[in-house]
């Protein structure tokens, strides 16, 4: 599931019109590690944007830096703000937004006063509900514009260098290089794949770390007609749901690296091709390629150093249920504890009492809901609908799954049976999903 799709235009307005970053090093420091979670293939990070703590996708797909939800208990003030139109996959008209010049982001030991955003202010655009952590929006390519940045997937960190040292350059002594160029500040690589028997040439590929998929190629440069292959749901953008094709490969050879049994995914390309997209580039690399490396960015040199990580040869996976799931609404959920105090004792969030031998706390925990089902998939066939709320998977309480996990089993669980407990319309019902590969 793709989570994060910012293919937009914003109209009337030229990259030129935004303000030239600068990055501040804390205490004379020549890097900086900075901590994130690794969502779905998407790197998470907690900034400060104008002294409130965020989540923000780091994301070399988009030219912008973008809010699309805000804190409900904190307020953030934005100053120097014009309307702008956005546009994008799906949509008919451009919508209202705006953007805000000279705003702070800051991370310890590393901050800017000089950032613009895009303020994007309808509920409709945010990701939170798929992730099950709040995602505010996106740190774009000002992050690597001015620094070099080191993103290590496997230990989950990220190194900010300021300037090159003689550590960093015995380094990248032994990673491959990857010329890229530059584009609206997004990098594109133009590479060779062999894919099976067959080569596709001079091929230019969106750099995408906020891609959640490994490979989008679109389909005017593949021949898939004797291949196994599913439609299928390929994540939301402001435009609305994005669908297209998944196909796996017995192997494709990417950049001198062989990879075993990829999934490539194809977008449908009707709504880009209304945007023109098709004709800036053919495809992306995404996560799920991107995280079986350490990357190395330097934007100055337009060069990224690749070098090789413990997840380099796991295996490539997709829901093989054929249904995706958010967070809607809450449900309350009665919890034994062990408490001091005594009997009655209640404050605003939960309420405790004592049966005479045990003490109990009911807590709101956010409901899980079906959001999509892909035709004919083993969920399909199963009887499952959108909006059936999720009551049990194999016994468990579905409250006391992330998002994250149940995304993960309906992923690896190949030739096993789950057991799904859903409540549609007041009536509860169990279906049993045998879950196997069909491509």
């Amino acid at each position: 599931m793709n989570l994060f799709l910012r293919y937009f235009i914003l109209l009337f307005l030229s990259t030129n019109a935004f303000s030239q970053n600068i990055w501040d090093f804390s205490q004379n420091k020549n890097k900086i590690v900075i901590p994130f979670q690794l969502l779905n293939n998407s790197i998470i990070v907690q900034p400060k944007v104008n002294d409130i703590q965020l989540n923000l996708i780091l994301d070399t797909g988009s030219g912008y830096n973008i809010l699309f939800a805000f804190p409900e208990k904190d307020s953030i003030a934005f100053n120097n703000t014009s309307k702008i139109k956005i546009t994008g996959p799906g949509m008919d008209e451009p919508i209202d937004a705006y953007i805000s010049k000279n705003n702070k982001i800051e991370f310890k030991s590393l901050s800017s006063k000089k950032l613009d955003v895009v303020l994007m202010l309808e509920d409709k655009y945010s990701f939170t509900t798929s992730v099950g952590i709040p995602i505010h929006g996106i740190l774009g390519a000002d992050f690597f514009m001015d620094n070099i940045v080191e993103i290590q997937y496997d230990t989950k960190r990220i190194v900010v260098y300021r300037k090159v040292t003689n550590r960093y350059e015995s380094k990248i002594i032994n990673y491959k290089q990857l010329p890229f160029i530059l584009k609206d500040k997004k990098p594109y690589i133009p590479v060779t794949i062999n894919i099976e028997d067959k080569k596709i040439e001079n091929l230019e590929l969106l750099v995408d770390t906020g891609l959640s998929d490994g490979l989008w190629i679109f389909e005017k440069e593949l021949d898939v007609k004797n291949k196994k292959q599913i439609d299928d749901y390929l994540g939301a953008g402001i435009g609305g749901n994005v669908y297209g094709k998944r196909v796996r490969f017995k192997n494709i050879i990417f950049s001198d690296y062989e990879f075993k049994e990829p999934i490539i995914s194809m977008p449908d390309t009707i709504s880009f091709l209304k945007k023109n997209i098709l004709n800036q580039r053919d495809g992306s690399v995404g996560g799920e390629i991107l995280k079986r490396f350490n990357v190395i960015f330097n934007y100055n040199k337009q060069i990224m150093y690749l070098d090789k990580n413990s997840y380099f040869n796991n295996k490539f996976y997709y829901n093989m249920a054929g249904f995706n799931i958010h967070h809607n609404g809450v449900e309350v959920i009665e919890e034994k504890i062990e408490t001091d105090l005594p009997t009655g004792a209640t404050n605003v969030t939960e309420l405790l009492y004592d049966n005479s031998k045990v003490n109990f706390k009911y807590v709101l925990k956010p409901g899980i809901e079906i959001s999509n089902i892909r035709k004919n998939s083993v969920a399909d066939k199963a009887g499952l609908k959108v909006d059936d709320r999720i009551i049990s998977i194999n016994g468990k309480k579905a409250i006391n799954y992330r998002i994250t996990e149940i995304m993960e089993m309906l992923q690896k669980s190949a030739n096993e049976t789950i057991t799904i407990e859903v409540e549609r319309k007041g009536k509860k019902f169990i279906a049993e999903l045998f879950l196997e590969e069909e491509i």
